[in-house]
């Protein structure tokens, strides 16, 4: 279309021209000749361009088979690459859960190492520790520290010490150290020789053999002496010769109770301060309870039958001959019939109220301190209670704090911490009994009394009544 364009140009100029100033005939040869001339200019053109583009096409075709060569060649790599990858990845993930595995095992034997280094540690026989107690934390150390290294290696470390440690003790084993010794309290270097589940001491001069028992909270344990085991048997087991051995059957159990039990003051100690304070109240209460038995002793109250020689004599007006048998009664009722005997010629009145003041004195004398001792018996087991609850409330914020740990010296603790309501019921439960007996026996001597006083009142009217008919033979004053 290019070739044509100038071409139809020059056709039309043709034509213009030949219209213009020559013939069309000789116009159309012309352009005719001309179009022939450019055709073949335009076909020449045309052949060398083509023949450049034959001369390009060749390398350009060469590099456009290179490169797809070179395009099946990264396809396949990347197909290769692609499938070592999936291959990598596969791998990958397998020896991921080998080493999560590995882990496992790890952990879990570290778990195993640990808990069995802690039942060694808590199950340690009495002495151990002074000897095998450093290298035991090492071992944990190492096995809680991360940064020591897999736990793997301390855990191996620790099976082939719970190892050596189980063939030491198959045939038992002999160390040197220290222990306390029970009956003396002193602290003496020797020989401790671990027998089975026995542990025996052997001190290096002086004391006796004995078996040897934990003491809470102290850096070296009991030796407590075993009768009939000479020193002279017990150096045969320490040398390893054969010899007597003496075993405790209840396997320690004997010795801690008796350590349990204790002194009545170390018991008191338990309690805490409350039982410091309910010991004071109990004291206090005893001190009461036997000078209320001493005042009720010295007031005894004579029986009717002792009295009614005074009762006939006032009726008769026999005031003096009533004094003589007045002074042979004991103490309350001479004070009341005194008082009686000295008012004897006042009004009726008057005599009453004497009578009375004699009572409110004599009650408000021996019936003094009762409601205290009441008050004791009851607060003292409120007391006990209180200590208890503050010793409860320190045993379990110890629990929040360090766990459950021991049963038995949980147990232990609150036990003790049961020692001040102990304390409150023994202090309560005298006084209370004590307070019943001594109101009921003085409300009684006082009830007696009364009734005394109101004879006595009807005895002097009686007389009173018989000085009107006849004139009495001695006077009523005293």
């Amino acid at each position: 279309m290019k070739n044509l364009l100038p071409f139809a140009l020059a056709l039309g100029s043709l034509f213009a021209v030949a219209r213009a100033a020559a013939p069309f005939g000789e116009a159309t040869a012309n352009a005719v000749a001309d179009y022939q001339d450019r055709v073949a200019r335009a076909a020449d053109e045309l052949n060398r361009t083509r023949a450049r583009i034959a001369a390009e096409k060749a390398p350009l075709l060469e590099q456009i088979r290179a490169v797809e060569d070179r395009l099946i060649a990264l396809e396949s790599e990347t197909t290769r690459i692609e499938t070592t990858s999936e291959d990598t990845a596969t791998q990958r993930r397998r020896l991921l859960q080998e080493l999560d595995g590995t882990r496992k095992a790890t952990s879990y034997a570290g778990t195993l190492a640990h808990d069995a280094l802690k039942a060694v540690d808590a199950g340690r026989a009495p002495g151990e520790e002074q000897f095998d107690g450093q290298p035991v934390a090492d071992l944990l150390k190492r096995l809680d520290d991360p940064a020591a290294g897999p736990s793997g290696r301390a855990a191996m470390d620790i099976a082939e010490y719970l190892l050596a440690r189980a063939r030491l003790a198959l045939g038992g084993y002999r160390a040197e150290g220290k222990a306390m010794i029970a009956e003396t309290r002193q602290v003496l270097p020797g020989t401790f020789a671990f027998v089975g589940p026995e542990t025996y001491f052997l001190p290096a001069q002086g004391a006796p053999a004995g078996t040897v028992r934990l003491r809470e909270g102290a850096a070296v344990p009991a030796s407590y002496a075993l009768p009939g085991w000479s020193r002279e048997e017990a150096a045969a087991l320490f040398a390893g010769r054969p010899g007597t051995v003496v075993a405790d059957a209840s396997g320690g159990k004997a010795l801690r109770l008796k350590e349990t039990n204790g002194t009545f003051w170390q018991h008191v100690q338990k309690g805490g301060v409350m039982a410091f304070v309910i010991f004071g109240v109990g004291a206090l209460a005893a001190i009461m309870v036997l000078q209320k038995a001493y005042d009720l002793a010295t007031m005894g109250v004579d029986p009717p039958a002792a009295v009614d020689g005074v009762f006939d004599a006032v009726a008769r007006g026999a005031i003096a001959e009533a004094g003589q048998k007045v002074e042979t009664l004991r103490r309350s009722a001479r004070e009341l019939f005194t008082a009686g005997l000295r008012d004897a010629d006042q009004p009726k009145a008057i005599l009453e109220e004497r009578l009375e003041a004699v009572l409110l004195d004599l009650r408000h004398h021996y019936e003094a301190r009762l409601p205290l001792l009441a008050v004791i018996a009851t607060a003292a087991p409120l007391m006990g209670l209180l200590g208890t609850v503050i010793g409860m409330v320190k045993t379990f914020a110890l629990i929040t704090v360090f766990g459950t740990g021991n049963a038995a010296r949980l147990a232990s603790g609150i036990s003790e911490v049961l020692v001040a309501t102990e304390l409150g019921l023994v202090v309560a439960i005298p006084t209370l009994v004590a307070h019943g007996f001594l109101a009921h026996r003085i409300q009684k001597n006082l009830s007696r009394l009364e009734s005394y006083a109101l004879k006595f009142g009807t005895a002097v009217e009686a007389a009173r009544a018989g000085s009107d008919d006849a004139s009495p033979k001695e006077p009523l004053a005293v």
